[in-house]
Formats: structure tokens, C-alpha cells, sequence
């Protein structure tokens, strides 16, 4: 099951505020990354508390919690696996938030401005997934799955953009070690803020299976379960080891 079906048609209530929580949630890690990533990358001063920005967030994970706990004690028949999805990816969400506050603590570590080349080859990177936070939350709610794919593989570059950039960096002699801990530290930050937007939304791509998973797009349809995992409740993946023979003596 993934949750195309369920977002298009009529909602619970409490799984209707959950869903909204949730897209404030992302509303307000996608206010954090930029003010983190302006910080890192354009030296501008920190206008938003991120600190508190943050707390709202973690606010809003322990509503969605609340309201699923609710609705399964109501109704526990009913949209289970959307339950158990949405108690899932709001952990992605609230990493959103404590990603940007990482972030910004990196740019407090530097002892002069970042530019150069280093900064501008970063930038790109950010500016993808600054524009992540708007599509994930919209293809979300309108449960387009298409979009979902291709916001997964968009993670699919970020991934290897950033490994890419830090393998440059690590060997660049046109930069400080302060510098060098900086950059690395925001890319890192950033990949990974990319990766939890890219879980959220395999809720809307994937089967429930494999949400927060890396994909494995089958032939005009969802992958079954990837190689070596077992769909329950089958017989296990390997057959039991036959016992040693017993050299006890007793």
C-alpha cells in the first residue's frame, strides 16, 4: 500500500489534522534551511530562531503521534497502514529541523566569511533541495506519485553531488582547514536533509514495504521486495543450518 488511494479520498479526522501538522512541519524546516544555508553560504546574519523554530516542529511531531495513537484506539480497523506510515516519516520531518540548526552551528565554527569557488560549487546543490521542501509537501498531500519518483532521483544526484564535492574538497589546496571543516560539515548536513525529504515522500512513490528505502523501480509498476528481504509471513529467505552433532561427553 502506499498512500495515493487514501490522500485522494475522504480522511479521518485525526488523520486529517496529523496530515496537516506534518505540512507545517515542512513549512517550517523549509523557513530553517534557508536561513541556515544563507548563513553558511552567503554570510548573512541569522534572522529566525532556530532554536524555537525547531520546537514547534518537535510540537507538531508529538500532535501527529497523539492524533494516529487517537484514531487507532478509535478505530483501529480502519487505515492502519497509513497510521503506521505517517508514525514513520514524521521522524523524517522533525530531522529536518535539527538538520538546519546543525547547519548553522557549522557556519559559527568558521573565523572568516566563506567564498571562493568551494562556496559557489555548493550552492547549486542547496538551491536543489531548497526547492525539495515545496514539491514533497504538494505531491504529498495530491498523493502524484510521479513526481514522488523524481524526487527520488533527484536525491539519487544530491547524493553523489555531495560525495563528489567532498571528495574535491578534501584534496583542494586553495582552502583553509577552518574553512575546509566548515563546508564539509554544511554539504554533509545538507545531503542528509535531502535524504530525509526523499523519505518522506517514498510514502507516496513506494509500496509500504519499502518506504524509506532506496527504490528499485520495476517495469511500468512498483519493485517488489527487494533481493534477500523477506515478505512476511513466507517461509524465511535461507533454510535453517543443520545443527552440529553434539560432542558432549556427558
Amino acid at each position: 500500500m502506499n498512500l495515493f488511494s487514501f490522500l485522494t479520498g475522504s480522511r479521518p479526522p485525526l488523520v486529517d489534522r496529523a496530515l496537516n501538522d506534518l505540512g507545517a512541519m515542512l513549512d517550517t524546516a523549509d523557513s530553517m534551511f534557508a536561513a541556515a544555508t544563507n548563513c553558511l553560504l552567503d554570510n548573512e546574519n541569522l534572522h529566525v530562531d532556530l532554536a524555537a523554530q525547531d520546537d514547534l516542529i518537535n510540537d507538531r511531531e508529538q500532535a501527529i503521534r497523539r492524533a494516529i495513537l487517537e484514531h487507532m484506539v478509535a478505530d483501529p480497523k480502519v487505515e492502519t497502514s497509513l497510521s503506521l506510515l505517517l508514525i514513520s516519516i514524521v521522524q523524517d520531518a522533525e530531522r529536518c529541523g535539527d538538520l538546519a540548526k546543525s547547519i548553522a552551528k557549522a557556519s559559527e565554527l568558521a573565523t572568516s566569511p566563506r567564498m571562493g569557488r568551494h562556496v559557489d560549487s555548493l550552492r547549486p546543490i542547496r538551491d536543489r533541495v531548497q526547492s525539495t521542501f515545496p514539491r514533497v509537501r504538494r505531491s504529498f498531500i495530491v498523493g502524484d506519485s510521479r513526481v514522488g519518483r523524481a524526487i527520488m532521483e533527484e536525491h539519487d544526484k544530491t547524493k553523489q553531488d555531495v560525495a563528489d564535492y567532498l571528495r574535491e574538497l578534501a584534496t583542494a589546496d586553495d582552502v583553509t582547514s577552518n574553512e575546509a571543516v566548515v563546508l564539509a560539515v554544511g554539504s554533509r548536513m545538507i545531503g542528509r536533509t535531502s535524504s530525509h525529504l526523499s523519505n518522506i515522500i517514498s510514502a507516496v512513490a513506494l509500496p509500504f514495504d519499502q518506504v524509506r528505502g532506496a527504490p528499485t523501480w520495476g517495469e511500468g509498476h512498483p519493485s517488489p521486495l527487494r533481493p534477500g528481504s523477506c515478505p512476511l509471513p513466507t517461509t524465511p529467505c535461507h533454510p535453517p543450518r543443520p545443527r552440529a552433532a553434539s560432542t558432549s561427553t556427558r
